[in-house]
């Protein structure tokens, strides 16, 4: 019963083959060019040029992204857009533009957020944009300090929570972890079944993270979003604030960092 599509597949993969074939050797000819700008910052496109004009319309657009993605930054767009001058494909060096610098003013501001949060000393939860991802490494109190030092290189940690900014201070929760690198010396203080029966947060609950803080005698208590290196993890679920049991031994925004090197 399978052998009917299978065979259709086999043949439609034969016959992009067949069709390619006339244009691999202009492909590998492109493919040395490119490598040979990428090496020599004070080489000539003409020749890349000349390749190119002689690929399909079709092709010039994967053309154009191959290209794109293996020459050196400071050659990219004056390359290309010598090479291209059709709109169609101004059109895709515009938006590939407007993505990379999407990108690169979003790891400005995340490296400025870190940059506020190591001099100051937390993290304002708040601050994190909607989007970014936030990872948590939670380890026993006494453990805590150290980690900080070692960041998420870190093995002891019991438990690593994984969130999705939503914005304001809320996260939708991605993952929760127990003993997530094995390295976590189990003990009755903080065990798997404490973590399973009354902390784990299910996966897309929306909550906040920060502290809970104590104001004195007869004052009670108020929840902040704002994280400290060291400091105990709290959460707010709804209008409900849950003390933590575990201490911020590390955090990450996205690729980066927060409080250690």
């Amino acid at each position: 019963m399978r052998r009917g599509p299978e065979r259709a597949e086999l043949e439609r993969r034969e016959a992009e083959i067949e069709s390619a074939r006339p244009y691999l050797a202009l492909a590998k000819e492109i493919q040395a060019e490119v490598a040979r700008i990428a090496a020599d910052p004070s080489a000539q496109s003409e020749l890349l040029v000349e390749l190119i004009d002689n690929a399909p319309r079709e092709e010039r657009m994967k053309l154009a992204r191959r290209v794109f993605s293996e020459l050196p930054p400071e050659r990219q767009w004056a390359l290309i857009e010598h090479v291209y001058g059709d709109e169609e494909i101004r059109g895709y060096l515009d938006a590939e533009r407007s993505a990379h610098l999407a990108e690169s003013r979003a790891r400005a501001a995340r490296l400025d957020l870190v940059t506020r949060a190591r001099a100051e000393g937390r993290l304002d939860t708040r601050d994190v944009p909607a989007g970014a991802q936030l990872t948590l490494g939670l380890f026993r109190e006494h453990e805590a300090r150290a980690a900080v030092s070692r960041g998420h290189s870190s093995s002891a940690c019991a438990r690593r929570l994984v969130l999705r900014a939503v914005g304001d201070g809320t996260f939708q929760v991605i993952e929760d972890v127990f003993n997530p690198d094995g390295g976590y010396f189990v003990t009755a203080e903080y065990s798997e079944e404490t973590w399973r029966t009354a902390d784990r947060l299910p996966g897309h609950l929306i909550v906040r993270v920060g502290s809970i803080v104590e104001r004195g005698t007869g004052a009670g208590a108020t929840f902040e979003p704002v994280l400290y290196p060291g400091g105990r993890v709290d959460f707010e679920l709804g209008d409900q604030a849950a003390q933590g049991r575990l201490h911020l031994g590390f955090g990450m925004l996205d690729d980066v960092g927060i409080f250690a090197n």
